[in-house]
């Protein structure tokens, strides 16, 4: 146990302070370690790497596969403010093979908010839950749907559209649930 973490120790700091290679090094210690905790590092890293470390990263993001690093992704996807960054890790989501249907209204926020490419990525992302969503996951998404619909009225068409379609997807996982959507064409 002990060695474990002497070892993730040592590929943090080759991980923030080596080479590139180095790095890719570090991220393959990372991948057999499994700790989640790495992650915070492992995003900061993206705002300042080659493309080569940039690929390999987005890459072992996509492959966790421990469901504790979505609350980690979705935390820190909340808080970034930097676009670029989100947009990278937007797609590492739609890439993954983990489940993010519990944070379908959190998705939704983040395509109202985001530009065009964020709300692409999001439909991605929302396109690929699988569901059944809980009742008041779909009704906190139309809430803020129909926030969007109300607020956008100089978004640009592209923007819209995409909105719409989210807005469709909701409305098809909504059978059961008495509420309208305002979704305009």
């Amino acid at each position: 146990m002990q060695q474990k973490k002497v070892k993730l120790n040592e590929a943090m700091k080759q991980f923030q302070q080596g080479s590139p290679t180095d790095a890719l090094s570090a991220l393959k210690v990372f991948e057999l370690q499994g700790e989640i905790s790495i992650l915070p590092i492992v995003f900061n890293q993206l705002r300042a790497c080659d493309l080569v470390l940039e690929k390999a990263i987005l890459a072992f993001l996509a492959d966790i596969q421990k469901p504790e690093a979505v609350e980690v992704m979705v935390n820190f996807l909340g808080e970034e403010k930097d676009a670029v960054l989100r947009q990278k890790l937007l797609t590492t989501i739609w890439n993954s093979k983990l489940s993010y249907d519990k944070h379908l209204p959190f998705f939704v926020m983040l395509a109202s908010t985001g530009d065009f490419m964020q709300a692409l990525e999001c439909l991605t992302i929302i396109e690929n839950m699988q569901g059944p969503f809980e009742e008041h996951e779909l009704l906190e998404a139309q809430l803020l749907l129909k926030e969007y619909v109300e607020e956008a009225k100089s978004e640009d068409e592209q923007k819209r559209q995409i909105m719409s379609e989210i807005a469709w997807f909701i409305k098809e996982q909504n059978d059961g649930i008495d509420a309208d959507l305002l979704i305009e064409d």
